[in-house]
């Protein structure tokens, strides 16, 4: 078919000048292969198919069409479609629930259960020393008071969806060269407190519930829902023996 179909009188189409463009061997574009050109190369030219949006296509067999159900006895799928004569499977919606396994014990409970869920467990943001000190010695932390867990939250040191307190670890423990530094976090491992305790410095854990911490970190949230600021509440009997004291809020201290 000739590209004079598609060009407008006295300008060529724009169609046409961008395949002549990208492939001067495309046969629209009526150029000729370069006589200085390799013979070799051009003839190889002349028989490689190039990729063109009317050439696009899946490998052969790479698709088929689906096979329509219902549609007469010619299509080898009417009438019943392949469901067979009535039963579970025949009717719509029909068939067993995930897992059934024809009336027999399922897998899911064959297989013996593994592990617990503990009701009970804290789940705690981790606070190395190292990055304690970083946040001090660039300025982002405030050592000459005592540091809360709010301070560190807006500060960035730690997450700031907080769920159970804070705990500080000993990583950086050889570097540690800050004095007099107070904390106030819910756990502390004990080659961090002797570290801290070594440069002159002090740690105390602290007792926080879920809506206490959330006093503590959030305070603004109680006054935009119109609600009082509740108590700090006390730590259950079990856990007594791993806090210094309850907690308090910067208002009440």
């Amino acid at each position: 078919m000739s590209i004079a179909r598609y060009t407008r009188a006295g300008s060529p189409n724009r169609l046409a000048a961008l395949l002549e463009h990208f492939n001067p061997y495309c046969p629209c574009s009526g150029r000729a292969l370069s006589s200085s050109a390799p013979t070799q190369g051009a003839q190889g030219a002349q028989g490689a198919q190039h990729v063109a949006l009317n050439t696009l296509a899946d490998n052969e067999g790479a698709t088929h069409q689906r096979r329509r159900v219902g549609r007469g006895i010619g299509s080898s799928k009417g009438k019943t479609a392949g469901r067979g004569h009535k039963g579970q499977k025949a009717r719509s919606g029909g068939g067993p629930k995930l897992g059934f396994e024809g009336g027999q014990t399922p897998m899911r409970l064959r297989i013996p259960k593994r592990g617990f869920h503990n009701p009970f467990s804290r789940e705690y943001e981790l606070l190395n020393l190292a990055r304690l000190q970083e946040w001090i010695t660039s300025g982002r932390l405030d050592a000459s008071k005592v540091i809360t867990m709010k301070d560190l939250r807006d500060a960035s040191v730690v997450r700031r969806n907080i769920r159970d307190g804070v705990k500080l670890l000993a990583k950086g423990e050889e570097e540690f060269a800050l004095d007099n530094v107070k904390l106030e976090v819910s756990q502390v491992s004990k080659a961090a407190k002797e570290a801290l305790e070594r440069r002159g410095g002090n740690v105390t854990t602290v007792y926080y519930n879920k809506l206490a911490l959330r006093a503590l970190t959030k305070p603004e949230w109680f006054a935009k829902k119109g609600r009082e600021v509740p108590r700090s509440a006390r730590p259950p009997p079990k856990l007594r023996a791993k806090f210094d004291q309850v907690g308090t809020y910067p208002m009440t201290q």
